[in-house]
């Protein structure tokens, strides 16, 4: 069980653009954004759709069990076969071709299901609602690197300011 727990933050480490240089508060922060915003993403095109289901529960149960079923299918593919495979290309579209087949698969039935909507427009509105989490994670991601940034040149200012201040004293 170690083993997939650390696969799955490494995984999503990657996703959040960031491996290994990321706190545990930027990805937990991250990745909450980025369900929320594939949730309300997805209830506002269901709504739009003519979903009459769409509400957030609904959105969220949906986002959690595609965004949970992906994360698996990944991890299993990277533990178990990707290490029998010789073929470099085939490793690096593996991922995005698994989570494509649970996509269509899956989450978009379920999404009819759940918000009684029609199959061509829940993949739309899954695909929109992944467009949408990824660019709030970019935000994000980017927000936490402008203030680290920041904090790096107050801290030269407050170095420079201090200086000046000792060379005037004396």
């Amino acid at each position: 069980m170690n083993i997939w727990t650390n696969e799955a933050l490494k995984i999503i480490k990657l996703l959040l653009g960031n491996s290994g240089q990321a706190s545990d508060i930027e990805i937990a922060v991250c990745l909450a954004a980025a369900i929320f915003s594939a949730m309300i993403v997805l209830r506002w095109i269901g709504k739009a759709f003519g979903a009459t289901m769409a509400d957030n529960g609904r959105a969220l149960t949906v986002v959690g069990t595609g965004l949970l079923l992906a994360l698996a299918a990944v991890i299993a593919f990277n533990i178990y076969l990707a290490p029998t495979i010789k073929n470099a290309l085939l490793i690096k579209w593996a991922p995005i071709a698994s989570s494509s087949i649970i996509l269509i698969a899956i989450v978009a039935p379920m999404t009819c299901l759940l918000l009684k909507m029609k199959y061509f427009p829940a993949i739309f509105a899954s695909l929109l609602s992944i467009g949408a989490a990824a660019g709030i994670v970019i935000l994000v991601h980017g927000g936490f690197g402008a203030i680290k940034e920041g904090d790096k040149g107050f801290k030269k200012t407050k170095e420079r300011t201090e200086t000046v201040n000792d060379l005037i004293t004396k």
